[in-house]
This record gives structure tokens, C-alpha cells and sequence, in this order.
């Protein structure tokens, strides 16, 4: 096992607040991004980064849009049933936004390898993988986890869809990853997900199944879905184990 190195990092011109970790001595690595659930932060994504890095990555986990050191203490406010979808709206394609930056920031650093780009989450980093595939087209591989790419869906804190105005439910349907799954191929995908959970309900990340099952059916090596049964919103170590060997095969293989 390499010795890694551990950086606190504000970046771009979004100044983004990351913790980058790496092997010692690495070149040409291929970049995974690692986002966090709701309420958590970069920091306490540590354990999963330092074990990519041990992979050979070189990884960026970045504190989300109010969030970690981002936070301006109004998170809950925010996340209040009312005003939940715009906001978590706002906060995905900030996200996807800062995702883009980030590639353009190591584009020419010999540290990295900016053709070869992962990207795996957990819950909320879930959704903002799912949201950056259909943003951006540089992404090789993705493992997102306990997340969906239905945004329509309630979750979290959200209300039923007809409580919603028409401004927002038209915002909703314009950016919701589900409704732009086409853009998520050829990128590497497994898709992780639990039967029982009740803060990000399965159906959504299933009718995103039906989708792309057959859109990847002339390369099914470059798609997974895995449900797991009698488990709630929880990020199992079986599918921490799943998303680090996808990524490992998809990012180690000559670049698509």
C-alpha cells in the first residue's frame, strides 16, 4: 500500500472546498469525485476516499452547496417540505456545475488523468452523479449509490407532486436526470439501490432500469443494477465493495 497524500483545498473559480487524496509519487491518475449525502461533508466521506485512493485514483471529495464548510447554518431551512424540490434543484445543477469545474481545473495536470473521470456518492451524492451524467459528457464511469435519478419522485423531505407549482414542477421536468437518460450513455454506470428504503424510494431508480437497459443492450458490460432486498437507505459495505471494483475495471481499461 502507497503512502497517500492528503490535501485541504479550496479550488476554481467557484471556490470549491475539497479534500484531495492520492498515492505518493502517482501520474496520470484517473480522477474520481466523491460527493456526500445530505447533512454530511467531504470529511466524513474520508474513509471511502482514502480506500479509492489505495485503488490508485486520484481523488477530489468536495462539500456540497451548503454543506460542511460551505454551511451558512440555513440547511434545514432550505430543506423545509415547501420549498424542498426548487431548493435541492438548485443544489444539484450547483453541484453538477462545480463537477464540470473541477475536471476543467486538473485538465493539463500531470498528476491526473482528465480522459479517465469517475464519480460515486452516497444518497444525495447519488442524485448529483446521476445529474452531473446528463451535464456533462466526460464522465467514463459512474457508482452512484442509495440515490435516484428521478427528481418528479418524493424524496427526502419533498411534497407529493401535486402540491408543487406549475413553475416548479416545469423545472423539475426540465432538468430531472430520468428525463434526460439518454445522456448518461456510454458512460460506465452501476446503479445501486434498496427495496426497503423510504427516503429514496426504488421506483424511481427502477423505471431509470427500464430505460437504459435496453439503450446499453449492444454493451452490457458497461451497465449494472443491483437491488438489494430487506435493506433501508443504507450504504451496505457489499455495495461500497460493487462500486469500487466498477470503478477500478471501468478506469483502468483503455479510455472509451
Amino acid at each position: 500500500m502507497s503512502k497517500l497524500i492528503l490535501e485541504y483545498l479550496t479550488i476554481t473559480d467557484r471556490d470549491i472546498p475539497v479534500i484531495t487524496c492520492y498515492p505518493e509519487g502517482g501520474r496520470n491518475l484517473p480522477l474520481v469525485l466523491i460527493n456526500h449525502g445530505t447533512t454530511g461533508s467531504a470529511e466524513g466521506m474520508l474513509w471511502f476516499e482514502t480506500r479509492l485512493a489505495n485503488e490508485g485514483f486520484f481523488c477530489v471529495n468536495i462539500d456540497a452547496l451548503w454543506h460542511g464548510s460551505r454551511s451558512d447554518g440555513k440547511l434545514f431551512e432550505r430543506l423545509e417540505p415547501a420549498v424542498y424540490k426548487k431548493n435541492y434543484l438548485d443544489m444539484l445543477l450547483s453541484m453538477a456545475k462545480d463537477m464540470s469545474a473541477i475536471i476543467d481545473f486538473y485538465e493539463g495536470n500531470d498528476l491526473v488523468n482528465t480522459q479517465k473521470v469517475g464519480m460515486t456518492g452516497i444518497s444525495q451524492g447519488g442524485y448529483v452523479a446521476f445529474m452531473t451524467m446528463t451535464k456533462d459528457s466526460r464522465i467514463t464511469a459512474a457508482a452512484p449509490m442509495i440515490g435516484s435519478p428521478d427528481l418528479e419522485d418524493k424524496y427526502g423531505n419533498s411534497p407529493e407532486w401535486d402540491e408543487l407549482s406549475d413553475d416548479v414542477k416545469a423545472y423539475v421536468l426540465e432538468h430531472s436526470p430520468l428525463r434526460n437518460f439518454e445522456k448518461m450513455f456510454p458512460t460506465a454506470l452501476l446503479v445501486q439501490a434498496s427495496t426497503e428504503d423510504t427516503v429514496v424510494p426504488i421506483g424511481g431508480i427502477r423505471r431509470l432500469h427500464e430505460k437504459l437497459e435496453p439503450l446499453y443492450e449492444a454493451c452490457p458490460e458497461q451497465y449494472k443494477f443491483i437491488e438489494y432486498p430487506d435493506i433501508g437507505h443504507d450504504c451496505t459495505r457489499e455495495m461500497q465493495d460493487e462500486a469500487v471494483l466498477w470503478l477500478s475495471q471501468k478506469l483502468k481499461q483503455e479510455t472509451r
